[in-house]
């Protein structure tokens, strides 16, 4: 690991717009990825929670519940022009348990002429002409909305559900602006979909105002909005098949939008390094017809190097005079530094890259099926002697490895994601006693203790932004990966985050 006095004269390497960058906190700087947005998720973002509802799906009559009846025909903005005969569109504006943090009170509003039926954990208080008031049941049965009647010439469109009253000023609920306020950098890897992202051109792109964004990911305009609003550098992962043109036009809406004292991180895909994505594969294939290497996973690295360095010179092409405000992000495996070697000594990387990033989790290995029976009698005591020794050993000694490499290049160390990885996989995922314990440790005291010794490691070691994996989720056999569970009670490991970044630790 190199000390401070080791890393001084490298530090000169690195672009002035890297050195400008300020911490948000008394220690290094933390950013924050937000959870996938989503019907059932249970962090609610927007003021209009229909937001994310789900895609409309037509039901026959008494017919069993489908997703599979064709549509009929459907406007631009993704409503339709017409019901079929005895046939209703349905969708779930919200599908969560985790509610109540809402009030009862709720309004629709809608464009156009027509009429919209409430079931399930939704009910109609009275009606008025483009105004559904509506009461939300607070209980596990989705909020359902159903166009039973729609006029062709003028139909029902643009819905919007907001709690009853003053209409919002802000496209966002303040609970969740009050969370994100606070960090340097918020990473849109889920908001955009990224993993297995199937957007090829900008008109494939999720839009502004489409109804469904739970099928298509968090349009741009929102996702400058915020970063606007809570004064955080945006962090975009550009689409493993986006074109050029979509590029150059996703590039020059953020430098139209965003506010001109925010630097902007870019980002080529999500972990191209990682084969069970489908980001890798396309890699892999790219690589080979390039003929860049005869082993794939090196030549899926090296194409990987090669389309995030064009992308992020057309990203400094588009700001032009202002283009040091664009920071070129190149991800690696945390724990294969050689990946780390193969993208940064690439051709023509070195006249882009800003940044290393890497994701510097601990605990992965006590869900690996070799080990997870065992692992799954263990007591949480057990459970936080091995963490606390993998935190202060293998792990401290990978984040300096990095940090070596990333001064080796001129770069700097981020973490684009980070924190607990306790989760089964390989089939240990069904391990119901790993899950629980896995589960009871997210929640116990000793969590956070771990993370603000992980985040000192990280930054005493020379790592600089630390963008932390994720927002809020409900923990389950797929991992308790939310910083939050839900809104309206704390974890550990959010006031650890609260802590890195209001006290010195």
């Amino acid at each position: 690991m190199l000390s401070a006095a080791a890393l001084a004269p490298l530090v000169s390497q690195f672009p002035s717009r890297m050195l400008a960058a300020a911490p948000s906190g008394k220690n290094g700087r933390l950013g924050l990825n937000l959870a996938g947005a989503s019907y059932w998720s249970s962090e609610q973002v927007f003021s209009n929670l229909a937001v994310n509802a789900s895609r409309w799906r037509v039901q026959l009559g008494q017919m069993p519940f489908t997703w599979d009846t064709p549509l009929p025909p459907m406007t631009d903005d993704g409503y339709p022009k017409k019901i079929p005969p005895q046939a209703f569109l349905e969708s779930f504006l919200i599908f969560t348990p985790y509610r109540k943090n809402l009030p009862v009170q709720l309004s629709l509003y809608y464009d156009g002429k027509g009429k919209i039926g409430y079931t399930n954990g939704a009910e109609l208080e009275r009606r008025f002409p483009g105004r559904d008031d509506v009461r939300n049941m607070r209980k596990n049965e989705a909020f359902v909305a159903r166009i039973v009647e729609t006029d062709p010439d003028d139909p029902i469109r643009n819905i919007r559900l907001y709690e009853r009253g003053e209409m919002p000023t802000s496209a966002f609920r303040q609970p969740f602006l009050d969370r994100a306020r606070d960090m340097s950098a918020i990473r849109f890897m889920d908001w955009m979909s990224t993993n297995g992202s199937t957007v090829k051109q900008w008109s494939d792109r999720p839009k502004y105002g489409r109804f469904g964004n739970s099928d298509f990911g968090v349009p741009l305009e929102y996702m400058i909005d915020l970063c606007n609003t809570v004064k955080a550098e945006p962090w975009f992962n550009m689409p493993h098949q986006a074109d050029d043109d979509y590029v150059r036009q996703f590039a020059t809406q953020v430098r139209k939008d965003l506010s001109a004292d925010l630097n902007v991180n870019v980002e080529y895909s999500n972990e191209v390094w990682n084969t069970f994505f489908g980001q890798y594969d396309y890699a892999a294939s790219q690589g080979k017809a390039l003929g860049l290497s005869n082993d794939e996973f090196q030549g899926a690295m090296m194409f990987y190097a090669k389309r995030a360095t064009e992308i992020i010179a057309i990203w400094e092409d588009v700001f032009g005079a202002d283009k040091e405000r664009v920071i070129g992000v190149y991800g690696a495996q945390s724990a294969n530094e050689w990946t780390s070697e193969v993208i940064l000594s690439y051709e023509g990387v070195k006249e882009h890259a800003d940044v290393l990033a890497i994701a510097p989790y601990f605990g992965n290995s006590l869900g690996d099926p070799e080990r997870a029976n065992d692992v799954a009698t263990w007591s949480l005591d057990r459970v936080f002697d091995a963490l606390g020794q993998e935190v202060d050993g293998l792990n401290r000694e990978t984040i300096g490895k990095q940090v070596a490499i990333a001064a080796k290049y001129g770069v700097k160390l981020y973490a684009y994601e980070g924190g607990q990885h306790l989760v089964g996989h390989g089939g240990t995922e069904n391990n119901e006693a790993l899950t629980k314990l896995f589960i009871a440790a997210n929640r116990d005291p000793r969590m956070g203790d771990l993370y603000l010794r992980h985040l000192k490691n990280w930054w005493a070691a020379g790592g600089d932004l630390y963008t932390l994996f994720t927002s809020m989720s409900e923990p389950g056999k797929w991992g308790s990966w939310g910083l939050l569970e839900y809104e309206g009670a704390s974890t550990p490991k959010w006031d650890a985050a609260q802590k890195a970044l209001h006290m010195e630790i």
